[in-house]
């Protein structure tokens, strides 16, 4: 599943922990297009395109056809967080290095490794020194970088030759904005990591033994949700005469923009139609960047009350989503938002399995003033797959991808072998190149659904079946598969995403290009001056700290960085 970011970044964060939910995950979408095995052996010079006589035929390119002789290209590669090895394997010999060669021919030799706290620095420090492998995993700046510094090989002909029809599939299921945004002056110089902005939305997550405890009404407005959070903060919801419960939970990234997953605020920015870190249109059709909207303003005011009124964590700036975590499953916390996959193992089930009368309750982001709440999409590309001009086979990495997608999620997938194995070991972590469909997980939670109904799982593919199973030894009584019900179940948490798909309450980010050349510059000193200045407000309330912010924000490059994106985005109409 996806999660995605997943983040693993924001894509990949959300993937991998959704996934170690689960044993029995991997995935399989549904294509009409069969894939040729690929076991099938070919020279290791790129079949021939050339006709040698007008009568001849031009000869099929196998886009998994295995390299004989084998070639060796070299690499770098972020280890994730958490990342095992079972049963002798390293990142040398495991069962994606081993695929790699025995199906396509294909040796990787790792230049160096980093953890993914310490991967940017290390790579930058390569590209910097024009010290790159054949291929390597790069952040958008990055990207952007390489772009202008003519360091990248030029893909456009490889991808239309090599990119097997699954692939293409999946990297042009968000409407070809990932492909765009890998594309500079009509040349494509990076494989987008597909991942799902969908995923990256928010619900409000609620202790709804408490509601009921308390006699309160389910969430359906602001006002309710204001309401829950005093109760649940004065009332002793957890019946232990101590006044040691807070109403809201919320970690000490203040709508970064970088992952942030669990116990975020942009549920809570979207409930006043604010859409901090993404561009929207104004009234005039020009793009806008969310944060500095006044109506960011009003919500950080009323953030400000719930802090003053001791219904936020007066220690909220110093916890991270994990410390929330614990203070959640820990009986602490009655709401929070976050990502769909928050309920799963790891998380919030937690708490579930260690008290079996906590009960989390998804909930569609309420409103302010009546009008939907419209859930902000992030654009879900953050990592690219590049290539370094000169590589001798750049094509190769083409043949990673297709294998990934295919043993991941096509025709031949064998999920427990390539994605998350029966241990629940993220085996899907050890691949170089990785992406996912989009709607993945939301037609998962469809076709699961369906299946429960009908009683009959015959038409799930091999991830589905797992959450189909998985959700069945939870009806019957095992606590552990509670996450997977809560996501994947009729009422689960994916129903509330698949409301907003179908309500088409969505605010998606309208601006999916490249760094432009003030946000390179300017991203980080604006990024940094944001927290600080949203921090400060919910803790001080001093209103006209947003004023000085947005001041602030338009000298350092928001100016500049607004009219680089309009002018971008005129050339896309």
């Amino acid at each position: 599943m996806g999660i995605s970011k997943m983040k693993l970044k924001k894509t990949i964060i959300g993937c991998t922990i959704a996934l170690l939910a689960f044993s029995a995950a991997g995935c399989t979408t549904k294509t009409a297009t069969e894939e040729t095995p690929a076991n099938e052996t070919a020279s290791s010079t790129p079949a021939a395109t050339t006709a040698t006589t007008d009568a001849t035929p031009q000869a099929a390119i196998d886009p998994l056809a295995k390299y004989d002789p084998p070639i060796e290209i070299t690499a770098v590669k972020k280890i994730s967080d958490g990342t095992k090895y079972l049963n002798g394997d390293s990142l040398e010999s495991n069962v994606w290095s081993k695929a790699y060669e025995e199906a396509l021919g294909i040796k990787i030799k790792y230049l160096w490794t980093a953890p993914q706290a310490q991967y940017e620095q290390k790579s930058n420090i390569a590209i910097a020194t024009a010290d790159l492998p054949d291929v390597m995993e790069v952040n958008v700046t990055q990207l952007k970088k390489m772009a202008d510094d003519g360091q990248l090989e030029d893909l456009t002909d490889v991808y239309k030759q090599y990119a097997a029809p699954f692939t293409q599939e999946i990297l042009a299921s968000d409407g070809g904005n990932a492909i765009k945004s890998a594309t500079f002056d009509g040349k494509l110089l990076a494989l987008p990591q597909m991942g799902s902005g969908l995923g990256q939305t928010d619900v409000l997550w609620v202790r709804s033994d408490w509601l009921k405890k308390l006699n309160l009404p389910e969430p359906k407005t602001m006002a309710d949700v204001l309401k829950i959070s005093e109760a649940f903060t004065t009332q002793d919801p957890d019946g232990n005469s101590k006044a040691d419960s807070f109403g809201l939970g919320m970690n000490k990234d203040v709508a970064d923009g970088a992952g942030n997953y669990f116990a975020a605020t942009e549920g809570f920015f979207n409930g006043y139609h604010a859409y901090p870190n993404i561009w929207v249109k104004d009234a005039a059709g020009k793009l806008v960047y969310g944060s500095t909207q006044p109506e960011m303003k009003t919500a950080l005011g009323k953030l400000h009350e719930l802090y003053a009124a001791g219904q936020i964590d007066k220690e909220f700036g110093t916890k991270d989503a994990g410390k929330v975590k614990e203070a959640a499953n820990a009986g602490k916390l009655g709401m929070l938002y976050g990502y769909f996959w928050n309920i799963g193992a790891g998380w919030l089930q937690d708490g579930k399995v260690a008290n079996s009368a906590a009960e989390w309750t998804p909930y569609a982001i309420p409103t302010i003033d009546g009008q939907p709440a419209n859930a902000q999409v992030p654009f879900a590309i953050t990592t690219y797959f590049v290539v370094k001009k000169g590589a001798k086979n750049p094509e190769a990495a083409l043949k990673m991808l297709n294998l990934a997608l295919e043993k991941n999620y096509g025709k031949t997938a064998e999920p427990e072998k390539f994605n998350v194995d029966k241990d629940g070991t993220a085996v899907f972590s050890y691949a170089l190149l990785y992406g996912e469909a989009p709607r993945k997980n939301l037609d998962a939670y469809l076709h699961v659904t369906s299946a429960l109904e009908s009683k009959d799982a015959s038409q799930l593919n091999a991830e589905e079946k797992g959450y189909y199973d998985n959700s069945l030894k939870f009806l019957a009584g095992d606590v552990n598969f509670y996450g997977n019900y809560k996501m994947y179940g009729p009422l689960g948490s994916l129903s509330v995403i698949d409301g907003y798909s179908k309500n088409k309450t969505l605010m998606d980010d309208q601006y999916f290009g490249a760094p432009t050349t003030t946000m390179t510059q300017s991203n980080s000193t604006l990024k940094k001056l944001q927290i600080e200045a949203f921090t400060s407000i919910i803790i001080r309330g001093k209103m006209e700290e947003f004023d000085q912010y947005v001041t602030k924000w338009k000298q350092l490059g928001g100016d500049k960085i607004t009219e680089e994106v309009n002018t971008w985005f005129a050339t896309q109409k």
